[in-house]
C-alpha cells in the first residue's frame, strides 16, 4: 500500500549519515539495551551473586548469564530485521523537491516561473549500495515505475518531470515550460539526490523521453553529470531519429489540447493491430494530465528529431559515455527497423555496439518489473 505520508528533500548543506555507520549504531544500541534489560529484570538474583563472587564464581556463574543475554539480543534482533523489516521492504513513499532560488544557476528560461514549485518523486529505501533513479516518458509519471520499485534489491526514486502529475493538471502554478527548462530542473533534482546519497552507486534508468532527457542533460546541464559521479545508464527506447518520433508528432501537431476528435484521428493512423493496441494504452495515459505540458514537450523534442540522420542522437550516446563507466541502450520491438542502422553507424563510431539492445518486447514492456529486473539485476 502506497503510504501517503509525503517527505521533503533535506536541504543540501544537511550532513548525511552513511547506511552502514546508522545500521550499526542501531545493532550495538540494541545488543546493549537487550543485554542490560535480560540481565536486570530476568537474572537479577545471579547479577547480586556475581557482584558478591569471587572470580570463580564468575566463570561458573556470570559467564553463561552473560552468553545467554547476548545470544538472546542478537535473536531478537536478527528476527527484527528480517522479519519485520522485511515485511515492509517493498514500501513506496512520496516525496518533494522544493525548487528554490538556486535552481535558477542554469539557463532556465526567464519565462518559466518555477520557483516556489516543487519536483515529486516516489521512493524505495534499501540497505544497499546501489540507487536507481528513474525518468518516466512523454505524458507519464512516477508511478509507471511503482510496480518494479515494490520488489526491486535497489534503493529506487522515480521522479516526475514537472508538471506532469495529474492533480496539476488545471493548476495554473504548472504552467507548460520548454524543453531546456526540464532538463535543467531534472538536474538540479539528481544534484539534491546526489548530496543526500553521497556514498551510493547511482544508475540512471531513462523511458523513452526520460531517455532523451539524460541525452539532453549535457547539453543543457553539462556540469551536472561530472557531478554525479554514474556509475551506470540505461536508456529505453530514446528517440533515434524522425522514424521514432512517429507518435509524438501526431501529438505536436493537435490543434487544441482536448479535443476527442483529433484523438480519436490518432487512433485511426494505426496500420496494425499491435500499433492499435499501443496508442489506445498511449492515449489513455496522457489524457489524464495537462495536455497542454505533454504537447509542448513533445513539440521540443520532435524539433530535435527532424532528420532522418543518427549523427545527433550518436553524438549525445558518445558525450554521454565519455562520463559514464556504462551506458547501455535497449529498443523494443516497435523500433526494431532502425536497429541493424543504428547498430552499424554506432560501431563506425567506435562505440560498443555489445551495449546496444533490440528486445523482443513491446514499448511500455521496458517498464514492467519483468524486463527491468532482467536488465537491472539478474543480468549483472
Amino acid at each position: 500500500m502506497l503510504m501517503r505520508r509525503r517527505v521533503i528533500m533535506p536541504p543540501e548543506d544537511a550532513e548525511p549519515v552513511p547506511a552502514g555507520r546508522k545500521w550499526w549504531r542501531g545493532l550495538l544500541a540494541s545488543i546493549a539495551g537487550t543485554l542490560f534489560g535480560l540481565v536486570t529484570s530476568l537474572y537479577s538474583a545471579e547479577l547480586r551473586q556475581i557482584l558478591e563472587a569471587s572470580g570463580r564464581g564468575f566463570v561458573t556463574t556470570g559467564l553463561p548469564v552473560a552468553i545467554t543475554a547476548v545470544v538472546a539480543s542478537v535473536s531478537g534482533i536478527v528476527i527484527y530485521e528480517y522479519g519485520f523489516r522485511r515485511r515492509y521492504r517493498g514500501a513506496v513513499t512520496e516525496g518533494e523537491i522544493p525548487i528554490r532560488a538556486d535552481a535558477l544557476d542554469g539557463t532556465i528560461s526567464e519565462e518559466d516561473a518555477v520557483v516556489g514549485r516543487s519536483l515529486r518523486y516516489l521512493e524505495t529505501k534499501r540497505f544497499t549500495e546501489d540507487l536507481v533513479v528513474f525518468l518516466h516518458g512523454l505524458g507519464l509519471d512516477a508511478y509507471d515505475f511503482r510496480p518494479y520499485m515494490s520488489e526491486s534489491r535497489f534503493h529506487c526514486i522515480a521522479l516526475t518531470l514537472y508538471g506532469f502529475n495529474a492533480d496539476e493538471r488545471d493548476n495554473d502554478l504548472y504552467r507548460p515550460i520548454s524543453l531546456d527548462s526540464h532538463v535543467q530542473l531534472v538536474g538540479y533534482a539528481l544534484r539534491r539526490i546526489r548530496r543526500r546519497y553521497p556514498h551510493k552507486r547511482l544508475t540512471l534508468v531513462g523511458f523513452s523521453f526520460g531517455a532523451d532527457t539524460i541525452l539532453c542533460l549535457r547539453e543543457f546541464a553539462p556540469e551536472v553529470l561530472d557531478e554525479l559521479r554514474l556509475r551506470r545508464v540505461v536508456l529505453l527506447d530514446p528517440n533515434i531519429n524522425n522514424t521514432t518520433t512517429t507518435i509524438s508528432s501526431r501529438i505536436a501537431d493537435l490543434d487544441s489540447d482536448r479535443s476527442l476528435r483529433e484523438l480519436v484521428a490518432i487512433l485511426r493512423s494505426a496500420k496494425t493491430a499491435r500499433e492499435f493496441r499501443y496508442l489506445c494504452e498511449y492515449l489513455s495515459k496522457i489524457t489524464s494530465k495537462d495536455f497542454a505540458q505533454v504537447r509542448r514537450h513533445a513539440r521540443d523534442m520532435v524539433a530535435r528529431y527532424r532528420q532522418r540522420s543518427f549523427g545527433p542522437f550518436l553524438n549525445a550516446v558518445g558525450r554521454l559515455d565519455a562520463v559514464t563507466d556504462d551506458v547501455d541502450i535497449v529498443l523494443s520491438l516497435n523500433h526494431e527497423e532502425v536497429f541493424n542502422a543504428v547498430a552499424r553507424a554506432a560501431a563506425a563510431r567506435g562505440l560498443d555496439v555489445n551495449r546496444l539492445e533490440c528486445s523482443r518486447t513491446d514499448h511500455f514492456d521496458l517498464m514492467g518489473p519483468a524486463f527491468l529486473t532482467d536488465q537491472l539485476e539478474r543480468l549483472r
